[in-house]
């Protein structure tokens, strides 16, 4: 009797036999004489290749979204024309994948694809913990690093003109994250404790010329030409344009004596081990803005303290850089919404 080759429905085929392959050549002559190098490099590469195959046979075991013979948008219009077996790809953190759904349509309107909105596709060609990445990457460095590091990361290539787009797309939620309520946990957290700490702050941003004030840009333009050599603080000169930093948190009453806040500035050596504990910020949000006037800042953040202590049972305190411009407007916003603001001068910051 011969012998039959049975065949049997293997979950995610692709990605089982990628796995056997890696552990087969973990196993093998090259990788057994390697650094651990060599191994770290091989399993970086090839498993993420594997990770990717799981993603697209999950994605392939979604099916196509197709919900009957047609669909009705949230614009009301009735899409009865459905096609089969139509493919788009997205960048994951591991790598193009396909997806093929199943779309409805009607003249004159957009068609719809149910799949898409299951599996909150993104409108970008790169999945959302992909452009996350590039987000937070973004906030450090210049662009160019943004793509090398992200490849070196994921081996996922991104242009910099996408990355830009990433970046913007990005912040176009700003305004609408910040008008949300706190979560109610967090709001829990922010009544337990006596102050709310209002903190605001101006920040220098080297800027380019298009980006300048009007009247920071003339100064500018009848200033002589910067070095080559980077910035020196002449250079900088009329080269800024200045953003407000807005915060807030609440704290917990902490009693101190002149002593205590000298000895923070004492030799290490004369500073206690073990320091007395002292309370921790919670619920704390800080924003920024460089197109924003500073009144506006400033009064953004009364209207989150307001929304935090409607009735103002707490003891309010502003924490200010001894701008007399900013504590002018702080004075206003205050009585603008009828709140007792005990207003403090960080004398650190000014004689920095």
């Amino acid at each position: 009797m011969k012998a039959q080759a049975v065949a049997f429905d293997q979950p995610c085929h692709s990605a089982y036999e990628k796995f056997i392959e890696i552990t087969n050549h973990l196993q093998g002559e090259v990788l057994s004489a390697g650094t651990h190098s060599d191994v770290e490099a091989y399993l970086e590469e090839d498993g993420r290749e594997l990770l990717r195959l799981l993603l697209q046979e999950h994605l392939a075991s979604r099916g196509s979204g197709r919900v009957g013979e047609a669909v009705c948008g949230a614009d009301g219009v009735v899409r009865p024309h459905k096609r089969d077996h139509l493919e788009r790809s997205y960048q994951s953190v591991f790598g193009r994948v396909q997806v093929e759904r199943t779309g409805y349509g009607q003249r004159g309107v957009a068609s719809l694809f149910p799949l898409d909105a299951q599996l909150n596709l993104p409108a970008q060609g790169y999945s959302h913990r992909l452009q996350q990445r590039v987000a937070r990457q973004a906030a450090k460095e210049s662009f160019e690093e943004v793509v090398k590091d992200i490849e070196a990361e994921t081996g996922v290539h991104i242009g910099k003109r996408q990355v830009e787009e990433i970046v913007a797309t990005a912040a176009h939620d700003f305004e609408a994250f910040y008008a949300q309520p706190l979560p109610e946990e967090l709001q829990r957290q922010a009544q337990s404790q006596p102050i709310p700490v209002l903190t605001f702050d101006g920040k220098g941003v080297v800027m380019r010329p298009e980006g300048l004030r009007e009247g920071t840009r003339k100064k500018a333009e009848a200033s002589p030409p910067r070095s080559p050599r980077g910035f020196s603080h002449h250079a900088k000169a009329n080269r800024k344009r200045m953003a407000t930093v807005a915060g807030i948190y609440h704290l917990d009453r902490q009693i101190r004596c002149p002593r205590t806040v000298a000895r923070q500035f004492a030799p290490l050596r004369l500073v206690p081990r073990h320091p007395t504990a002292v309370p921790k910020p919670v619920a704390k949000r800080l924003w920024a803005s460089l197109e924003q006037p500073m009144q506006a800042v400033i009064e953004a953040g009364f209207a989150e303290g307001v929304r935090r202590d409607p009735t103002h049972q707490a003891e309010w305190v502003a924490l200010v850089d001894g701008d007399p411009t900013q504590i002018d407007y702080i004075q206003q916003v205050a009585t603008k919404y009828g709140a007792t603001v005990i207003v403090i001068l960080d004398i650190i910051h000014v004689l920095e």
